[in-house]
């Protein structure tokens, strides 16, 4: 991946993960939660503050900021899971499942932000089985059985 072995820790600092069941501390604040994650990434306290901001800002979390995740509604704790995994500014953005188990109007939300990083050029893999999500999102779609490639193209052709 990016010219180089994926398994290096430089490689794996170019990748953000978004799992389908994120795991955060519920103890920690949304603020507190991203400063722990970028402290990960050895990120300057400067740094993390900046992006503490933007992302709190780009998910719509702003408000919750010094509330306890444990207390967020599964939406709510997704956005938060979002963030978490763009706190590294990375190349790559993996997502397994970002809408599972959410309200309409969250995957709505959800899917607003990931269009909006698509526009400004983020290279992002979204697994999921959700075609109409697929087909909003994506300008490539690969269909998958048994971990081969059964199908693949643009939207247009595919659906």
């Amino acid at each position: 991946m990016f010219g180089k072995s994926p398994r290096t820790v430089e490689t794996k600092k170019e990748i953000g993960y978004l799992p389908e069941d994120s795991y955060l501390y519920k103890y920690l604040t949304a603020e507190e939660t991203l400063d722990f994650f970028g402290s990960l990434f050895n990120l300057s306290k400067e740094d993390r503050q900046k992006r503490i901001e933007q992302l709190l800002d780009m998910v719509g979390m702003s408000h919750a900021r010094r509330r306890r995740v444990g207390e967020f509604s599964k939406g709510m704790a997704r956005r938060i899971g979002l963030a978490q995994a763009m706190i590294n500014d990375p190349s790559l953005l993996i997502f397994d499942e970002p809408t599972s188990a959410l309200d309409p109007e969250m995957v709505g939300e959800v899917l607003d932000v990931i269009k909006g990083l698509v526009k400004d050029g983020m290279t992002s893999v979204i697994v999921t089985h959700e075609m109409g999500f697929a087909k909003e999102v994506s300008d490539r779609v690969v269909f998958m059985d048994g971990g081969i490639v059964a199908e693949e193209g643009t939207p247009d052709d595919i659906f």
